[in-house]
């Protein structure tokens, strides 16, 4: 397993980013930054990630992420206005419809084969933690619709009560109780209590 994944911006760049690898529309990526486009604030695009394969596929970056600055919450929603959540959560929630019907294709010694896996190798959700962490959200294979939207919701809402000291205690506890794999702290939705959980790293099921 690769011992760094560098996909964060550069510090002086937006908060915001959409990092793709791979042959991707652009155009879906271009309205992620146009909906986001309020008051001067500029998403960054880029192609190319640093780390190619890892030991665990749930750990590596995916087709497109999106990754999110603990700066969006700790300054530019006490500029823009807490509000500024529900435009990040609809242009989340959009671009999550249009790549949910996607596959991954991996090149193999005999044939292309699409990926099958839990969780999706198209998209994933990372955001900066305190003390320098990372949250990265897996979103599962097979969800869909309504129950996309409710996961994406259920993460920006949860992200946003971190960095706003809005936790519950339970999710307070919740995140005591983590298994970080080198500074990142997997979490994925749980389409039965409708909330954000931990992924246990060893054995990729929710904790």
């Amino acid at each position: 397993m690769s011992s760094t994944i560098e996909i964060a911006p550069s510090r002086e760049r937006s908060p915001l980013a959409l990092i793709h690898e791979g042959p991707v529309d652009l155009d879906m990526l271009e309205e992620f930054r146009a909906a986001m486009a309020t008051d001067g604030l500029e998403v960054e695009i880029r192609s190319g990630m640093s780390v190619r394969a890892s030991a665990w596929s749930w750990l590596a970056p995916t087709a497109v992420l999106l990754w999110i600055s603990k700066s969006y919450f700790d300054g530019l929603l006490k500029e823009l206005g807490k509000a500024h959540a529900s435009i990040l959560d609809k242009a989340l929630r959009q671009l999550g419809r249009r790549l949910s019907g996607l596959k991954y294709w991996e090149v193999t010694a005999k044939k292309v084969v699409a990926i099958a896996d839990r969780y999706s190798p198209i998209l994933s959700v990372w955001t900066e933690r305190h003390e320098g962490g990372r949250f990265k959200m897996l979103i599962a294979s097979d969800l869909e619709g309504a129950a996309l939207d409710s996961a994406l919701s259920a993460y920006i809402t949860f992200v946003q009560a971190y960095h706003t000291g809005a936790l519950d205690p339970e999710d307070l506890a919740i995140l005591a109780e983590a298994r970080p794999v080198g500074d990142i702290t997997l979490l994925a939705y749980d389409q039965h209590s409708g909330t954000i959980q931990l992924v246990d790293p060893l054995e990729a099921r929710l904790a």
